[in-house]
């Protein structure tokens, strides 16, 4: 059936020939014609910014930085027993940090200390931090009141906070050339193949016939070809059928179309779902959105099985994919390839 529904195209495309009639294809909607789309992955300027470069210079590679919170005031007094502590801080950070304080008072050979539970010091704010210090022993308490004015040793103990120099990476960013678009800024279109026209074909420079039978024949033959062509198209799968189905046999779609084979239990619990004919790894995802965490998890899966190169599959990648991407060919010199279910389909990827 399908040799026969091939065989009433080639007809329709002969008569159309000697009949001398051209189809004009209608430019492609979603490129305007051009066969190219700003690239997604760089937003059209041919580069894209990566946290692999220097350590940074402000936090030394740490990632984060010792907050400036500044003592403003303090004061401390006898109270029924006790010793009570008021001291007010500022925090000339843009950001919030968190702190305990600890005020401590010497009497004779004895100590007193009494310290804050974990506490908020809001970023460009001034806060005041209340204390009491108490099971001061009544000599100790009356030595104080002798003694009228007594001092009291303050400490803060601030918890770092992410270096804003860095974003927390500890490091400096590097801009490198886009590997999306090799730079240009631009991919090709997916809807037209990049030639500018639905269905991926160019137009031709033909004149239309404008006789009436012309027009009828135009007519009949493109009706006989739109048919035959949904009926060869009716039988292939759809990404919605793909996303349908079960896992397993999503997997062994997949591994088919590469003429891959699948993977050993233990190379699967690792994350390695196949090997492709040329014996690289796979990973196959039934998602939408994959991320630079499933990259990166790839990664160092194929690094355990000493592969340089890998492979993997999912019905599209999220933006940040190509940093994942990206780190892995820079830190591990690992060439990671993301292929989409569609490209599958129709048979654009290298793999096939």
């Amino acid at each position: 059936m399908k040799n026969k529904s091939l065989m009433v195209v080639s007809i329709a495309f002969l008569f159309c020939l000697t009949s001398s009639v051209a189809l004009t294809m209608a430019q492609c909607p979603r490129c305007d014609g051009t066969g190219e789309l700003v690239c997604p992955y760089c937003d059209g300027e041919g580069e894209i910014t990566v946290q692999e470069g220097a350590p940074c210079e402000r936090c030394e590679g740490s990632g984060t930085l010792e907050p400036v919170v500044i003592q403003k005031s303090r004061s401390a007094w006898l109270n029924d027993g006790k010793i009570s502590v008021q001291i007010s801080y500022e925090n000339r950070e843009s950001i919030n940090t968190y702190g305990r304080v600890t005020a401590a008072v010497e009497v004779k050979d004895n100590t007193y200390a009494s310290t804050s539970p974990r506490t908020l010091f809001p970023a460009n704010e001034v806060i005041q931090v209340s204390l009491t210090i108490d099971g001061v022993s009544s000599e100790d308490y009356n030595t104080l009141q002798a003694q009228q004015v007594f001092s009291t040793n303050i400490t803060l103990e601030a918890e770092n906070v992410p270096c804003p120099y860095c974003s927390g990476t500890g490091l400096t960013p590097a801009t490198i050339e886009c590997p999306q678009c090799d730079g240009t800024g631009f991919i090709e279109c997916p809807e037209c193949n990049g030639l500018g026209v639905e269905g991926g074909e160019r137009n031709a420079d033909l004149d239309i016939g404008g006789t009436t039978y012309g027009v009828v024949a135009v007519a009949v033959v493109a009706g006989v070809v739109t048919a035959a062509y949904v009926f060869v198209k009716k039988k292939g799968l759809k990404e919605e059928d793909l996303r349908k189905m079960p896992a397993g046999e999503f997997q062994n779609w997949v591994l088919k179309r590469l003429a891959g084979k699948s993977s050993s239990p233990s190379d699967s619990r690792v994350g390695i779902d196949g090997y492709a004919l040329d014996g690289q790894p796979v990973s196959i995802k039934q998602e939408t959105d994959v991320g630079r965490n499933a990259i990166e998890n790839f990664a160092a899966a194929i690094g355990r099985r000493n592969a340089r190169k890998g492979t993997i599959i999912a019905f599209g990648f999220g933006a940040d994919a190509i940093r994942g991407r990206v780190r892995a060919k820079m830190s591990y010199g690992f060439d990671i390839q993301m292929i989409t279910v569609k490209e599958l389909i129709e048979n654009r990827n290298s793999l096939i």
